[in-house]
């Protein structure tokens, strides 16, 4: 029984791990420029609030300011994102999708539709107990990693 426990949790480190690989991998998202996932969730992000400022940005995405001009930069070099002044403040630059940046935000829509219904099909044929079961077991693996994480 030792050995399957340990099976288990190689099992799910390599799940993790695989995961990890799957959703880093750039794609395409209907562009003709592979976007890394900081840049798709960027568009997704700029999508959602037409005309926001990198400050705003950075906010809703709870990162640093600082870690934007670089990836802005390379969406606009792609054709993915325009940036322009706010009307009577110079000092304001809003940012917006092209028309090619709306593609690669919709297909990224679609593929988490296709990635995530084959998830939910797993957990929505899980009975009550097992999905209760499950649940609790993520959650407290979740808590443990917190836990571990403020240890360091």
């Amino acid at each position: 029984m030792v050995e399957q426990r340990k099976e288990m949790l190689k099992f799910l480190f390599r799940l993790s791990r695989k995961f990890f690989e799957t959703m880093k991998q750039p794609k395409k998202f209907g562009t003709d420029s592979l976007l890394y996932s900081s840049e798709i969730h960027t568009l997704d992000m700029i999508g959602k609030h037409p005309g926001i400022t990198v400050t705003e940005l950075a906010d809703r995405q709870g990162i640093f300011k600082s870690a934007l001009p670089k990836v802005i930069h390379k969406l606009i070099q792609k054709d993915l994102v325009y940036r322009y002044q706010e009307t009577g403040n110079k000092k304001n630059i809003l940012l917006e999708l092209t028309d090619k940046g709306r593609i690669a935000v919709q297909q990224h829509f679609e593929f988490h539709e296709t990635f995530d219904n084959g998830i939910m099909k797993k957990i929505n044929s899980l009975t009550p107990e097992e999905y209760l079961f499950l649940s609790d077991i993520l959650q407290e693996l979740d808590q443990y990693i917190d836990h571990m994480e403020q240890q360091e």
